[in-house]
């Protein structure tokens, strides 16, 4: 599971606080429980609706991977490969808000007619 928490400090903050409420407000479901990822505790998570998806892509986190206000386990490939098909949930964390992702493509997938660049 990949995770990338944006903190309060970040440019992308303020998006990441009104994707969360949009969702959390929206959910008919019952919240997530706390879990702990890495050091950080994280509470009232919602699973992103498949309809929802565009919204967490919009965020760009790919922008931020360098910066100190983003704190992740996934390298730039990774973030860049975040699509439709990824499993998506948002959590409120201490210092800001923690999205996790699952079934990311972590290598590229091979192609061409042997399963690389003959160039």
């Amino acid at each position: 599971m990949y995770y990338a928490l944006i903190l309060e400090s970040s440019r992308k903050a303020k998006a990441a606080r009104l994707l969360y409420e949009h969702l959390k407000n929206n959910n008919r479901r019952q919240l997530l429980p706390e879990q702990r990822i890495d050091s950080f505790t994280i509470r009232d998570g919602v699973r992103v609706p498949q309809h929802e998806k565009h919204r967490v892509l919009s965020l760009r986190l790919h922008d931020e991977h360098l910066s100190p206000y983003l704190k992740t386990n996934m390298n730039l490939f990774i973030l860049i490969m975040i699509d439709e098909r990824v499993d998506m949930q948002v959590f409120r964390a201490d210092n800001g808000w923690m999205f996790l992702f699952d079934n990311v493509q972590n290598l590229p997938k091979p192609f061409g007619a042997q399963g690389y660049d003959m160039r």
